[in-house]
């Protein structure tokens, strides 16, 4: 059991700064100086105030000693904690350091720049000896340092410990990718109307003689540090004031110099660089210039390996022991050839805190935390070494129980599991570590941290981090007064710093790399660091220990310092870090860097029971309540089913939407009505865009889930449902009747029987019949449906759910809500608006969300009425509206407030979404996919949290998040009454091409899938807009349109044909009665006419819905280059005589001897031959014979017999002979068959090679995939564009200019212009190409069967597909391929890595083979071996993404192969995406195995013609499914 009370008195307490003095510490010994001649000792290096020349101390500004007090600045920290968090707050131990040199000299000014060295997670870490001696040389010789080492804050430490040691005053840079010159040089400020520039820290280090640390150096942009160079190498540089910068020695010759010109500078003697960074490669980052390179002197540093992990002297216990031999292990150099993450630098330490702290926590536990290797995206390789050092099982020990006391009100709202979890928060920060959580959106994140902040007292300051954050954004911002001056404003995180506040950095995740451990990692980390504006933090310790040695506040503040306060925290949120451990597609934001400054928590989804207790206890439900318990039962399965189908992902249940959920149901009397509403808004309306696989797998879960707890829903309206059980009713007679047809079909294969083969044929003819009539029968019930609502909106009947609008009130059936007061009417939108019965019942729906307090999300494909809805929404209920319309341009800024520039002065105006905030009204934001993702995600914060930071640095805040002390606060924006937003979206996918909107932010909202009016609703929308439009005219407009929609779900078509084209045609017609209305299809079809397969694709579309239309058209050439029997040929046919000859001789030549009419209809051979070559005379042979052609024999070329060389098909009738028969053939005879085959294979190989392009045969195959090829490679070329779209670089001397740093371009600076251009490419975009591995069937049962359903046609042509789709798109995409068959798993090589045919040419013969293989192949099958040499294969190169494809006719019953295997090798390799595609007439056997298969990973082309199709779907579905 977890004691909180316990962890209360376990917290240390934060103390006041102290008043009286304090033991000082121990001073470390310093090496005696050297020899005469020998290496400079640390001693002899030592710099105090008298070292410093009488040049030098002239040109530093005199500073009284004692300083006199000075009045407290703006920025000075308030040192009373707030809320009382002092009493539970942890105080750091004291530092163990020398006192800075100069205090040893009497009467002198003590040195503040001088550091003290921090202490590393609590405890002070001793120096390296070795390391400092070979500083002292450097120094000596007055050369730069470049000290490289891994991730971690022991570089800084080191830099620290050699200044303090040498009595060096410091300045720090920490470089980041916003660095640039003003950082570098001089900034400028303007004081009273005049221009001032300030000397950037590496200038005052340069003038003072101080030692300049440059931190992160691989982080900066190109051409950025090279601004250095000259005074690294020369100790000279121009600044922007018109000063320069002078080498040293020459201070005697600038004082002579004659007055007037420009003001020299000496730069001092000590001035001397320290850069500090990571080795590029193997860490990412920039590669040093090679001008900057030669002017340092490197050395490599080793992190906190073994004994030095620890503190100097201290014991090493057992547990020590074992702890530092598990880091040993995962860094030691066996590991490198699987690039474990290292464990962060001085990581022991706080991991011997936690222990020392909880002597019960389990050692996984405590290293977990520090090293959250359950987080990391590690491959199998990676995590079977991180497990191979013995039990890595992280479990929290917490109980379930709560706390007595105050505790138990905020404990009272969190479930066991999170209870855990706060308390897992709570040991890490009596450790004295900040603390990051990661999971899942919706997980609970935001929940533990505010209850984490109520614990402990804390004032929270919430950070909301995005992808363009700068260091700026995360620390200082540039303003005004309201004289003109220019001031700095700190952000959150600084005001919780000088505050004691919590900082809760939100979604750490979105920031580009290294950005926060570059920005404020030394404040994180150390509890220092420097501001843009040059103020110094430092830790309270050190400020005490300036205080008790004379100094006072204000003159310390006067200095430029701040104390950092000791109960300063801060907490991180982010989702889990993805990556495919294979080169990544998306940037893995979990780096080294960032592991050394938390630790880590992982917050995992709540139990199903523990989600419905508490759920129903937080509204008011019983933990009983069937609904609640099913919609747990399918989430679970929703979620087990989306680890495989990322398209399921995004629909996944958060507690979040469950207790959504279960608000509503507490709001509403229970009844069958009210659980079918919430059964359908679990399902969020996105269920509607999901592929159809998909949507059908989401929607039998739901059903099952119901079912399983009692509730019983229908998910599809009463036409839907209708028509489904029409179909599973012809789809069990269709089942029936092809049943009756399988024992005259098996009959075959022992005895021909031309009955029978005409009744099968017959039969099969029939049901495709009637699958033609049954398609022609569905359009003409369209047309009565729509015909019958015509009549029936001409004799003016409505619907029965209506609108009814009062002065007081509205209502929608059983729903009401009370009407607005607006104090602006003429915000309140007015449009024209029919009350058609699908949009009234939607509005119902929306009523529902919104009497629940919820913002609303309406998505849909274009024209479909988003906006009509919303503003009839709000018209009706009287609601004043702000509009925003967002686009690519759109940034965080903009989105919130404007920056102008008034007077001199910047002033912010607000944006609407900030007016909406201010006065309470709904702001309505269209086209919320446009904008990058960055940006909408600030409404997800402001929609669920109810709290945001402006530019202007207010505070957005619900108001029963507001303490009184903040209250009164103009920094603060309380959200206003009547404040609710609407956000209009596109679905997802092409070709829209925008953000997934609703995998982001979907589930804050209640979302409502907007789609196309059904026909009665459609028909009195369209006659509203055309009533003088004859009637009959309208319903073959609406036949149209259906039957074009229908393609579009079929996939036929991409461009999704909505209500706004036909509204248009409509009025068109209305207003114009005489034009044709084949011209007006102008208006809409003229886009797709320049195609002409598209164009005849609409065409017959058009002429079957009786409108004339012809655009002209290419004819179609046809040819057939292989033999086929004669229209009249005389059947010869030859019957097994039971007689097993031996062999009788050669036989005949091989070869076409052209066709011969035998009228001897009983030439019966009849003679079983060995495998030979036997003759073509014309003529079909049925059982035994020396003929090639035949069928059910054996020996020769044929199909459906045994032991023949290969297969032929010259169009004869089909007999197969059973397996037991074909086993009567000797092992001898098989044998010969297969070198037969062989050497035929071979021959005809040669021949492909030799023949000539058959341009017709081209032709025929590419045709008959045109179209698919066409659109797809339309939606590759729209994905590569999106990812190759310019993005905005900051920072820039031309361009537009960037309305944030306006105060920028007051005080004169150059940089202050954005302009578009190519991102950059370590920020996540795809840098490897994805490998993809087609292995595709070229068994013979293609070549058997392609007569009969044209499988090995269709094959051939989805191949043909695949070559031109990909082409010209080798950067993107690698693929290969390989034939498998009864021949071996790779019988085949088609296609080499990286080797794609260019040529139709190359093309064809690539086609050709693997029909020739299909025909000569062996018999047998090795799919399994072929799906698991792929998977092998395609990870043997790094890729961003691997993918392999097998395609089988799923005729594998017979071979004994079970789905569980096949699936089992599959799903061997999680970094491999492997989907099957099987092609096959017998649908049940393909839909069996499929089952049999992860949910997601198989797919049926039932209708083989479809074959290219589903690959383009497929495509579509898994390689480019949206990830931004």
């Amino acid at each position: 059991m977890f004691d909180f009370d316990q962890l209360d008195e376990t917290l240390p307490v934060a103390k006041p700064p102290a008043t009286t003095s304090a033991a000082k510490p121990p001073v470390p010994a310093i090496p005696v100086a050297a020899p005469v001649g020998g290496p400079p000792s640390l001693e002899s290096l030592m710099v105090d105030e008298g070292s410093v020349s009488e040049e030098e101390a002239s040109a530093s500004p005199a500073v009284a000693w004692p300083p006199p007090e000075t009045p407290k600045t703006a920025l000075q920290s308030t040192e009373a904690t707030r809320n009382g968090a002092s009493g539970l707050l942890p105080s750091p131990p004291p530092l163990h350091v020398a006192p800075a040199p100069a205090a040893r000299h009497s009467g002198a000014r003590p040195r503040l720049r001088v550091p003290t060295v921090p202490a590393v997670r609590g405890s002070s870490v001793p120096g390296n000896e070795e390391l400092f001696m070979w500083m002292a040389q450097k120094c000596y010789l007055k050369q730069d340092m470049f000290l490289l080492g891994d991730p971690g804050p022991h570089l800084r430490n080191v830099a620290l410990q050699f200044a303090a040691r040498t009595g060096r005053e410091v300045e720090y840079i920490g470089i980041t990718r916003d660095t640039t010159e003003a950082d570098l040089k001089q900034r400028r400020e303007i004081c009273d109307g005049e221009l001032q520039f300030h000397n950037a820290p590496a200038v005052e280090a340069a003038l003072r003689g101080r030692l300049l640390i440059l931190e992160g150096v691989q982080k900066a942009e190109r051409n950025v540090l090279p601004l250095l160079n000259n005074l690294l190498e020369n100790r000279e540089m121009s600044l922007e004031d018109g000063s320069f910068l002078m080498a040293p020695g020459r201070e005697k010759e600038i004082r002579e110099a004659a007055q007037g010109g420009r003001r020299l500078l000496p730069v001092s003697k000590n001035f001397l660089v320290i850069a500090l960074g990571l080795p590029v490669p193997p860490y990412p980052g920039t590669a040093l210039d090679p001008p900057l390179r030669s002017r340092f002197a490197a050395k490599r540093v080793p992190g906190d390996v073994a004994a030095s992990a620890v503190e100097k002297g201290r014991a090493r216990t057992e547990l020590l022991k074992r702890l530092t031999a598990v880091v040993a292990l995962w860094r030691s150099e066996q590991k490198e050839q699987i690039r474990l993450p290292r464990f962060p630098e001085f990581g022991l330490l706080s991991v011997m805190k936690l222990l020392k702290l909880f002597p019960a926590l389990p050692e996984a536990t405590a290293l977990h935390s520090a090293f959250p290797w359950n987080l990391l995206p590690l491959s199998a390789a990676q995590r079977t070494g991180v497990q191979a050092t013995g039990d890595c099982s992280a479990l929290c020990p917490c109980g379930a129980t709560g706390p007595a006391g105050g505790h138990a009100a905020v404990l009272a709202r969190l479930a066991p599991v999170q209870r855990a979890v706060l308390g897992q928060m709570l040991r890490d920060h009596a450790a004295g570590m900040d603390l990051c959580l990661v999971g899942e959106r919706g997980v609970g994140k935001t929940a533990l941290s505010r209850a984490f902040a109520e614990v402990l007292g804390y004032r929270t300051y919430t950070v909301f981090c995005f992808k363009d954050m700068t260091a700026r954004d995360l620390t200082l911002r540039r303003s005004t007064d309201e004289r003109g001056n220019t001031t700095w404003q700190p952000s959150p995180l600084i005001q919780a710093a000088l505050e004691g506040g919590l900082a809760v950095l939100d979604g750490v995740h979105r920031l580009p790399g290294g950005a926060l451990a570059g920005a404020v990692g030394r404040l994180l980390t150390d509890r220092e660091g420097a501001l843009p504006d040059g103020t110094r933090l430092v830790p309270q310790e050190q400020w005490d220990q300036w205080l008790e040695r004379g100094w006072s506040t204000a003159a310390l503040c006067a200095e430029g310092f701040r104390p950092v306060h000791p109960a300063f925290r801060v907490v991180a949120t982010a989702e889990p870090a993805t990556a495919n451990g294979s080169g990544g597609d998306a940037r893995c934001w979990l780096e080294e860097e960032l592991l050394t400054l938390f630790h880590f928590t992982e917050v995992k989804p709540l139990p199903a029971a523990q989600q419905v207790k508490l759920a129903a206890q937080l509204c008011g439900l019983s933990a009983e309540h069937k609904v609640l318990n099913g919609l747990m039962a399918y989430g679970k399965a929703l979620r087990a089913a989306a680890k495989s189908d990322v398209s399921l992902q995004p629909l996944v249940l958060s507690l979040r939407q469950l207790l959504h959920l279960a608000r509503r149901l507490s709001a509403s009397t229970a009844s069958s009505s009210v659980e079918a509403e919430v059964v359908k808004a679990a399902l969020s309306g996105y269920v509607h865009f999901l592929p159809p696989l998909s949507k059908q797998a989401v929607l039998r879960m739901m059903r099952e889930a119901m079912a399983g707890v009692g509730v019983k829903v229908n998910l599809e309206d009463a036409e839907e449902l209708k028509e489904a059980q029409r179909k599973a009713q012809l789809a069990e007679e269709r089942g029936e009747r092809l049943k009756a047809l399988e024992e005259p079909a098996i009959g075959l294969r022992f005895m021909p029987n031309p009955s029978a083969t005409r009744h099968i044929d017959e039969e099969t003819q029939k049901l495709r019949d009637e699958a033609h009539t049954e398609r022609r029968q569905k359009h003409e019930a369209l047309l009565r449906t729509a015909r019958n609502a015509a009549a029936g909106a001409a004799a003016g009947q409505r619907g029965a759910l209506k609108v009814e609008v009062t002065d007081a009130e509205v209502r929608l059936g059983n729903v009401s809500c009370k009407r607005g007061r607006p104090q602006r009417p003429e915000l309140v939108p007015s449009t024209l608006f029919v009350d058609i019965p699908q949009h009234v019942a939607m509005l119902r729906t929306m009523l529902i969300d919104w009497l629940l307090q919820r913002h609303l999300l309406l998505i849909g494909n274009q024209g479909v009425g988003k906006n009509k809805l919303a503003d009839r929404f709000l018209s009706m209920l009287r609601l004043e509206r702000e509009y925003l319309q967002l686009h690519r341009d759109t940034s965080v800024q903009s989105l919130t407030c404007q920056p102008v520039l008034q007077d001199g002065k910047v002033v912010y105006q607000d944006s609407p979404l900030v007016s909406a905030v201010r006065y309470g009204r709904v702001l309505v934001i269209d086209e919320a996919d446009k904008a990058p993702l960055e940006v909408v995600c600030i409404l997800k914060s402001l929609a669920e949290d109810g709290e945001f930071s402006l530019a202007d640095g207010r505070t957005i805040m619900k108001p029963e998040h507001l303490s009184r002390e903040v209250e009164s606060n103009d920094c603060v924006l309380p959200i206003a009454a009547g404040f609710r937003m609407i956000v209009l979206a596109n679905r997802p996918g092409y070709p829209f091409l925008g953000n997934d909107f609703y995998r982001e932010c979907g589930d804050v909202f209640a979302s409502h899938a907007i789609d196309n009016p059904d026909v009665p609703s459609e028909v009195e929308l369209l006659r509203s807009y055309g009533p003088s439009v004859p009637q009959e005219q309208l319903v073959r407009l609406l036949g149209l349109f259906a039957e074009l929609r229908r393609l579009v779900e079929e996939g036929m078509l991409s461009y999704p044909y909505s209500t706004r084209e036909l509204v248009k045609i409509v009025r068109h017609l209305e207003n114009f009665p005489d034009d044709p209305v084949e011209e007006v299809f102008g208006d809409v079809f003229e886009f797709d006419w320049h195609d002409s397969k598209l164009r005849e694709t609409l065409a017959g579309v058009l002429h079957g819905c009786g409108f004339e239309f012809n655009p002209t058209a290419k004819p179609v050439k046809h040819g057939d280059a292989q033999k086929r029997l004669p229209k009249d040929f005389k059947s010869a046919k030859h019957y097994d005589s039971g007689e097993n000859a031996e062999n009788d001789g050669e036989g005949f030549d091989p070869g076409d001897v052209g066709t011969r009419d035998y009228d001897d209809a009983t030439d019966q051979s009849g003679k079983r031959h060995a495998p030979r070559a036997g003759n073509w005379d014309g003529r079909q042979h049925i059982g035994e014979g020396p003929w090639d052609g035949g069928s059910g024999g054996t020996g020769t070329a044929g199909i459906g017999g045994r032991a023949g060389p290969y297969r032929l098909d010259v169009g004869q009738e089909l007999v197969m002979l059973t397996e037991e028969q074909k086993k009567e053939v000797s092992e001898e005879w098989h044998k010969k068959a297969q070198q037969m085959a062989d050497e035929a294979y071979a021959h005809r190989l040669k021949e492909l090679k030799m023949s000539a392009h058959d341009e017709t045969e081209y032709r025929r195959l590419r045709e008959a995939v045109e179209a698919q090829i066409a659109a797809f490679r339309l939606v590759l070329e729209s994905h590569e564009a999106k990812e190759r779209e310019r993005s905005w670089q900051k920072q820039q001397v031309q361009g537009e200019l960037d309305e944030m740093r306006l105060v920028d371009g007051l005080v004169g600076a150059r940089n202050i212009y954005r302009r578009r251009g190519e991102a950059d490419r370590s920020s996540g975009d795809q840098l490897l190409p994805k490998r993809i591995k087609f292995v595709m069937d070229c068994s013979g049962s293609m070549y058997t069967f392609n007569r009969i359903d044209q499988r090995l046609q269709r094959l051939m042509e989805a191949s043909i597909f695949i070559f031109e789709s990909f082409q010209g798109f080798e950067q993107k995409y690698q693929y290969s391929m390989v034939g498998h068959s009864g021949s071996g798993p790779e019988a085949e090589n088609l296609v080499s890595w990286g080797k794609p045919p260019r040529s139709a040419q190359e093309q064809l013969a690539i086609v050709k083979q693997m029909a020739a293989h299909a025909q000569y192949s062996h018999s047998g099958d090795h799919t399994l071996q072929a799906t698991d040499r792929a998977i092998k294969d395609v990870v043997r190169t790094p890729a961003d993404e691997y993918y392999v494809f097998v395609v089988s006719d799923a005729d594998l019953g017979r071979y004994g192969i079970a789905p569980s295997a096949w699936n089992k090798i599959l799903m061997q390799d999680k970094r491999v995406n492997a989907y099957v595609i099987l092609i096959s007439s017998n649908t049940d056997e393909a839909e069996t195995f499929k089952s049999g298969l992860t949910p997601g990973h198989g797919f049926v082309c039932d209708h083989n013609d479809l074959l290219a199709l589903t690959f383009k779907q497929v495509f579509s579905v898994t390689m480019l499914r949206n990830r931004t």
